[in-house]
C-alpha cells in the first residue's frame, strides 16, 4: 500500500482529546492532545503526538512504510513514552474496506505468551487513532482513543 497516498488527507497539525485506560472495566482518563502528520524521506509517514497521563506530559511516534504495490502490507514502528518505555514495537497491517488502517503488533508479557496490540488509523475528516490490547484468549479491548480536529 502507498502509505504516503493514504496519509495525504491527514497531513498537518491536529488538536484533540486523548482518552486512555488500562483495563476494560476502568474509566477513561481524558487529556488534551496534539498530533502532527508528516511525510518523511519521500516514502514514509509519521504521526508524532502528545498527551498526558494525568500527572505528566507524554509523547509518541508512529513511523509507517508501505509496500511498493497496494497488495503489499504496511509496516510500522511505534514508540510511546508511557506505553512502550524504551522499546520499539513493530507492526504490519492493511487498510480495510472501511478505509481504516489496521496495524497488528505484539509485546512480551511478564509471564506466559506475548500479548497483542492493535493500532487503528481512521481517515479524515473524522481522524482518530484507536489502540486495542489483546490478552491471549480474550477479545481485543480499546485502551486509547485519540480524537483529532483541525
Amino acid at each position: 500500500m502507498d502509505i504516503v497516498r493514504y496519509v495525504t488527507p491527514l497531513l498537518g497539525s491536529w488538536q484533540g482529546t486523548n482518552r486512555s485506560r488500562l483495563m476494560p472495566t476502568d474509566d477513561y482518563q481524558d487529556s488534551a492532545a496534539t498530533a502532527t502528520v508528516e511525510v518523511t524521506a519521500a516514502h514514509f509517514a509519521s504521526i508524532a503526538y502528545t498527551w498526558s497521563d494525568g500527572e505528566s506530559p507524554q509523547e509518541g511516534l508512529l513511523l509507517m512504510a508501505g509496500g511498493a504495490t497496494d497488495a503489499e502490507p504496511a509496516t510500522a514502528v511505534w514508540v510511546d513514552s508511557w506505553h512502550t518505555g524504551r522499546a520499539l514495537m513493530q507492526f504490519s497491517g492493511t487498510v480495510g474496506e472501511d478505509g481504516v488502517l489496521l496495524l497488528h503488533g505484539s509485546y512480551a508479557a511478564p509471564t506466559g505468551p506475548d500479548w497483542g496490540w492493535q493500532i487503528h488509523l481512521h481517515p479524515a475528516p473524522d481522524a482518530r487513532i484507536t489502540m486495542h490490547n489483546i490478552v491471549p484468549g480474550e477479545n481485543p479491548y480499546q485502551v486509547v482513543e485519540l480524537a483529532l480536529q483541525r
